[in-house]
């Protein structure tokens, strides 16, 4: 074999244990992302490098260098749970009545903000921290408020004041309040926000039926 054919073979085997060794990182990666999400989803808000290496089955090591780098972390965590979660938030509005519609989205938000409840706290408590945690933060809130909006007034026809009381009665943060400050159960958290979004919703004026 000549230099210039060893020289080949050299750099062929180089590149091949580079390939191996991004693998197992990118593997090693998905496993940390995987084990975080499951122990936050099981109500550990903040899990130590030690619990996520014991539930990814990886050394300490390699979750101590993953969580040297958070951000990349919160933004891989971020997409995964955007992927869940946003199209549970999607509503069949194929009716004009707006109190239906607004029935059909209380209970789509009451199911859905108790699943994202351990996510959401979690992030919460970082999202001072995080600058991606803080674009989440906002990105949510907009969505919540854009979604009310196109479910109970498309057409602008409603009140802005009742509609700021709507945004807010049918908000995280209040499910959050109704939860975790006023521990109510998921039951009763889900009679108390559908109580206070009809009594707001039946204050207004007939805006009447959309136009579909």
């Amino acid at each position: 074999m000549t230099d210039l054919q060893q020289t080949r073979v050299s750099t062929a085997d180089l590149a091949g244990i580079e390939d191996g060794r991004n693998r197992r990182r990118a593997a090693n990666r998905d496993k940390i992302v995987t084990a975080f999400l499951t122990l936050v989803r099981e109500g550990n808000p903040t899990p130590s490098a030690q619990a996520v290496a014991e539930h990814a089955d990886v050394s300490p090591r390699t979750v101590f260098r993953c969580f040297q780098d958070m951000e990349t972390l919160y933004r891989e965590i971020s997409v995964l749970l955007r992927e869940e979660f946003l199209p549970r938030a999607t509503l069949n509005l194929n009716t004009p009545d707006r109190r239906e519609r607004l029935t059909r989205l209380v209970s789509n938000r009451t199911k859905l903000f108790e699943d994202m409840r351990p996510f959401r706290q979690a992030a919460e408590a970082q999202s001072h921290l995080s600058p991606t945690l803080a674009t989440d933060k906002a990105f949510v809130t907009a969505i919540e408020k854009e979604r009310l909006r196109q479910a109970v007034n498309p057409d602008g026809k409603m009140d802005k004041t009742l509609m700021d009381a709507l945004t807010a009665a049918t908000s995280f943060n209040y499910w959050l309040r109704l939860r975790a400050e006023q521990e109510l159960s998921p039951e009763d958290a889900a009679k108390a926000m559908t109580f206070a979004a009809f009594a707001i919703f039946d204050a207004g004026a007939d805006a009447g039926p959309i136009a579909l």
